[in-house]
């Protein structure tokens, strides 16, 4: 499982895709439409490129959830992945020990994101925002402690990593939180 993390526009979500979606739990015809109108704004959430015209073509009897994952490029460029790859897991774990959060997995995995029901998760393997009002704070808090983090052995791991690896990686979060600080965005997570 690759980590991918992009700054994303939580504003634009909520505002213009957030109600296409709820709207489209019910009828999936209301998100392929919306595509329709907008597909000069969107991206493919697989190559990265511009859709077109006939952007229908690319994908494979797409689903909601699909729509979705098409629908959320116009807030994120797809080619801007700035994610952790295979160190995910360990800087999840060292945070999880420091107890730094209520939600423990927020700063690495973001939120899940439940559409009337329906679980927001294209690749279903996970997906996971973070608000940019969050943003400041929790990069603060990743920073402050920094040095405790070195002091933390993971465990239980997915892979074996070594603790130069997962230090660079918890270094590369917060310059993620960084990136999105700069920016005024938000996050978005996924694998």
């Amino acid at each position: 499982m690759e980590h991918k993390a992009f700054v994303f526009d939580t504003e634009t979500f909520h505002s213009a895709i957030e109600p296409v979606m709820r709207d489209s739990v019910a009828n999936p015809e209301v998100a392929r439409q919306y595509i329709c109108e907008h597909y000069d704004g969107l991206q493919s959430p697989y190559t990265g490129e511009p859709l077109d015209e006939d952007w229908e073509d690319e994908f494979d009897e797409p689903d909601l959830q699909v729509y979705f994952d098409i629908m959320l490029t116009s807030c994120y460029d797809v080619e801007d992945d700035m994610g952790l790859g295979c160190f995910w897991d360990a800087v999840n774990d060292v945070i999880g020990q420091l107890d730094l959060f209520e939600d423990p997995r927020i700063a690495v995995l973001g939120r899940s994101v439940m559409m009337d029901g329906v679980q927001v998760d294209p690749g279903m393997m996970g997906l996971g925002l973070v608000e940019s009002h969050e943003v400041p704070d929790i990069r603060k808090v990743l920073s402050d402690n920094r040095d405790r983090a070195e002091a933390v052995e993971p465990d239980g791991l997915l892979h074996d990593v070594e603790r130069d690896e997962w230090l660079e990686a918890y270094d590369e979060l917060c310059g993620v939180y960084e990136e999105a600080l700069r920016w005024e965005k938000g996050l978005l997570f996924t694998f």
